[in-house]
Formats: structure tokens, sequence, C-alpha cells
């Protein structure tokens, strides 16, 4: 017998195994009694996971969200709209919308856990003039959050 033959006979030995492996563990896995409810709580955490459509702003930047994204309760939701609005923010830039993005900046940097790291790379990656934009934006868009949750505070006028 040949070294290649005896090769080819050892690579398809070990496929077989594999094979087998992987349809015996899967029967294993199916023949559970929680199977089917184990499978719809997964589905439901990850549907769970997407962008609650309440979050989602279509067209009208300025539109402040409808759930407080401060107050969600996982984790993963604030960082999945904290990427977001990020691309959201790049893909206005490029489409020469400055005002508009540096909105959705804005909201990443006040929902980021290290915002002051964050506005150093911004200031690395942005030119000084859309850095500066933005850091005029930052007090009005916390302004505006502030508000929109009823935490405004009234300020008597003269």
């Amino acid at each position: 017998m040949s070294k290649r033959t005896l090769l080819a006979l050892t690579v398809g030995a070990a496929g077989a195994l594999l094979l087998g492996y992987c349809i015996y563990y899967d029967q294993k896995r199916r023949s559970d009694p929680n199977y089917k409810q184990k499978v719809r709580e997964r589905r439901q955490k990850s549907n769970r996971y997407a962008t609650p459509h309440s979050m989602i702003v279509e067209g009208d930047p300025n539109r402040r969200i409808a759930n407080d994204p401060f107050e969600l309760p996982d984790h993963e939701i604030v960082q999945h709209y904290f990427q977001n609005e990020i691309k959201m923010g790049e893909e206005l830039f490029r489409q020469g919308k400055l005002d508009e993005g540096l909105i959705h900046l804005a909201n990443a940097t006040m929902l980021c856990a290290q915002p002051v790291a964050l506005m150093e790379a911004m200031k690395v990656a942005l030119p000084d003039r859309i850095y500066n934009m933005l850091m005029q934006k930052l007090p009005e868009v916390n302004t505006q959050t502030l508000f929109a949750q009823g935490i405004g505070v009234d300020v008597p006028l003269d």
C-alpha cells in the first residue's frame, strides 16, 4: 500500500468519525425533553438583542429615541445601539450631512462607558473642524437628553 493511499484512508476514516460524532451528539441534543423550550428561549433572547423599533429614528436624526438607552437592562443592547449610532454618524458624514452625523456621534458619546477615551480616539480620527463641531454639539445633545428624560431643570427667566 502506498503512502498516498494510506493517507487517503486515514483522512476518510477521520472524516467519517467526525461525521458520526456530529450525528450522535445532534441526535442526543434533539432527544432532550427540554430541547424545544431551550430553542424558543434562545430565539426570544436573540430577538431581544435586535434594535427596538422605538430606538430607530428613520429620516429624522433630531428626533430623540423613545426608550431611554441608559435604562436598558442589557449591556449588549446598549452596545448594539452605540455601534449603530457610530455607523449612522459615519454614513451621514459620507453623504455630506455633517449636522445629522454629529448628532449621532454625540448620542454615541453619551452612551459610551469611557467617553474620554472615545473623544481622544475621535480627536485623532476626525478632522479638527468636525471634532470642534462635535465638542460644541455635545452639551446641546446632553441637554436634549435630560429634557427628554424629564430631568430638565427649570431655569427662572428674568
